[in-house]
């Protein structure tokens, strides 16, 4: 019962979320106020749980690195919003072209670092010889139809920074790698949902599951960006709602792999 409440967990912060910022509504101010905030909250979330995933596997293990990795990612993302509140890292602000090439850094660290993560448990089911359903037709339908969906949502921004960056405006390469990861990590939504649907009935399914909602979230997220204006009241933060609905499913998913293992040596001793 407890994974069904940690899974629904994303939902519930999504629905306060769009609460609030509609109550906020034309207070720009304190909008300015709550978004940052609540970005930092959900980062450290998405930090806790992969902590806790990471805490159960013992080193060398496979699922330790890709967790590490994950967790890695989320830390460093945290550590640049951070930086980003205090006035040398603000746009014109004192610290110059150093602190914005720094919190760059951070940025495509962190990119990698997650798309590493996600890579590793993207493949886990090949090293622990899971047969996906669907057989290699299915698969390879399925995954070229998330491909698809990954460039077309994605594929506009990585081509608009990419040609900013080409004439010079190296502010803009964060963006541009984030797109291209954004395309990257989204191909490997499919290996992970075949993990989580070829493991249902059991315990183990419920991690691969909620990365897997994760990263859907991202998706909206990208879509978001776009869609926003023809779809939102002006000036409601669409993306954000998807942004914390995927740091959020990042930390449910670490937070039920942590019970899960718990549970699983429990049970054998």
């Amino acid at each position: 019962m407890r994974f069904r409440w940690l899974a629904a967990f994303p939902l519930l912060y999504a629905a306060l979320f769009a609460a609030v910022a509609g109550w906020l509504g034309g207070n720009r101010h304190a909008l300015d106020l709550f978004i940052p905030g609540q970005r930092i909250a959900v980062r450290i979330l998405a930090a806790a749980g992969c902590c806790l995933a990471v805490s159960v596997f013992a080193r060398g293990d496979h699922l330790r690195r890709a967790w590490l990795l994950l967790g890695w990612g989320a830390v460093l993302i945290l550590l640049r919003d951070v930086l980003r509140l205090l006035p040398p890292f603000q746009a014109g602000g004192s610290g110059g072209v150093g602190t914005q090439v720094l919190l760059s850094g951070l940025g495509v660290l962190s990119n990698f670092s997650l798309l590493a993560g996600i890579w590793e448990l993207a493949r886990s089911w090949k090293m622990a010889a899971i047969e996906l359903p669907g057989g290699r037709s299915g698969v390879l339908a399925i995954a070229a139809l998330t491909a698809v969906l990954a460039i077309v949502v994605a594929g506009p921004e990585a081509l608009l920074r990419g040609r900013a960056v080409l004439g010079g405006d190296w502010g803009s390469l964060i963006f541009f790698v984030s797109a291209v990861v954004d395309i990257l990590t989204l191909c490997l939504i499919t290996p992970l949902l075949l993990t989580a649907v070829s493991l249902r009935g059991g315990l183990f399914s419920w991690p691969w599951g909620l990365v897997t909602a994760s990263q859907i979230s991202w998706l909206l997220y990208d879509a978001a960006g776009t869609l926003a204006p023809h779809v939102a009241p002006g000036g409601f933060p669409l993306a954000e709602v998807f942004r914390g609905m995927g740091e959020s499913y990042l930390f449910a998913a670490g937070a039920v792999q942590f019970l899960i293992i718990r549970h699983v040596r429990r049970a054998a001793s």
